[in-house]
């Protein structure tokens, strides 16, 4: 009886250290856990209306992201999060806004935030560097559903 018990508390305790954190949230700008602290990508966003992150290109598609602050551009891509604009300009999609995010947050404290709107997905993985902010465009890993890479002193929970 007492192995059954070991082998209950060791299951339960594997099974809970693999589970994520998903918190729906309007704000893309900030985030507390009462495990890691606090992130705050406030520093890399920009305030005036244009993307931090600005037509960067992969394949056939320009990607313009920016964190905290909505920004427009072209005529699809107004008060967004992230767009993407085809290399000739012809067409523009909204991939997320800045109010509409979830937070999730992983048992070893990797952070994700996913975007959606009606008909697209957007995963953005933060990634702690003290290097340069960075954005890498990791590309349409299936049909509408877009990941991308954002590195940062920022990501790094309690840092910013």
């Amino acid at each position: 009886m007492m192995n059954l018990f070991f082998f209950f508390v060791f299951f339960t305790i594997q099974l809970t250290q693999q589970v994520s954190i998903n918190q729906l949230t309007k704000n893309d700008c900030t985030y507390k856990d009462g495990r890691f602290g606090h992130i705050n990508l406030s520093k890399v966003g920009l305030k005036q209306g244009i993307p931090a992150f600005r037509h960067i290109r992969n394949g056939e598609f320009y990607y313009s992201y920016n964190p905290c602050y909505p920004f427009s551009e072209e005529s699809a891509c107004i008060n967004v999060a992230i767009c993407q604009i085809y290399k000739d300009e012809s067409a523009s999609f909204i991939l997320g806004y800045n109010s509409q995010v979830t937070w999730s947050i992983s048992a070893d404290g990797k952070v994700t935030l996913i975007y959606s709107t009606d008909d697209r997905q957007t995963i953005v993985n933060l990634v702690c560097s003290q290097e340069l902010d960075q954005l890498i465009i990791n590309g349409e890993y299936e049909h509408k559903h877009y990941n991308l890479t954002l590195s940062s002193k920022c990501a790094c929970w309690n840092q910013c």
